[in-house]
């Protein structure tokens, strides 16, 4: 019996600084503020001379919490015909275009903000006027997809993203503003 109190007595002397320094970093890693951040993401359709013809935004609220996810969806569900022999037989399929956005992970680093950004931006290309044959009616989906960390300058829109578009000399880009809400 007596072996087994100084056994009890030498794990409880051997576990309790483990325990110690566990709870003191608990208490470290709660005592770090959260802020939260106004993101305004501009999606922006350039011509070639560099020039905004089209702008969508979209803004949404980031926490720096850890495990912290913010995520945007907005589209449509465009049915494509897939055949049949009338307009009541014709079976379809839906597709999702449009602009999503997932942040992730987001940490202030001094007076910037780093974070894990997702997009996902699809579209139906436009078709070529004059085209008349069944081919050239079947629709054609552009779509961006790009998932990266980022590191902007609080309150100065960043352009974070930038592809050519493949049927023009224009370009397509993504530029994010982080402003702190106090």
């Amino acid at each position: 019996m007596r072996k087994l109190v100084l056994v009890a007595a030498f794990l409880a002397m051997a576990v309790a600084p483990v325990w110690v320094v566990a709870q003191e970093a608990g208490q470290g890693a709660a005592a770090a503020p959260q802020h939260y951040y106004r993101l305004s993401l501009v999606v922006e359709d350039l011509d070639g001379a560099g020039k905004v013809v089209n702008a969508r935004t979209f803004v949404t609220t980031a926490g720096t919490a850890t495990g912290y996810t913010q995520e945007i969806r907005t589209g449509s569900r465009i049915p494509i015909p897939l055949g049949g022999s009338g307009p009541v037989e014709t079976q379809w399929q839906y597709i999702d275009v449009g602009v999503n956005f997932d942040v992730r992970d987001v940490k202030e680093s001094g007076e910037r903000l780093g974070f894990r950004l997702g997009a996902d931006i699809s579209s139906l290309a436009s078709q070529p006027a004059g085209q008349e044959t069944a081919a050239a009616k079947r629709p054609v989906v552009r779509q961006n997809k790009w998932d990266s960390t980022v590191l902007i300058p609080i309150g100065k829109a960043t352009v974070v993203y930038s592809a050519d578009d493949l049927d023009s000399k224009g370009k397509m880009q993504v530029e994010v503003t982080a402003v702190r809400v106090e």
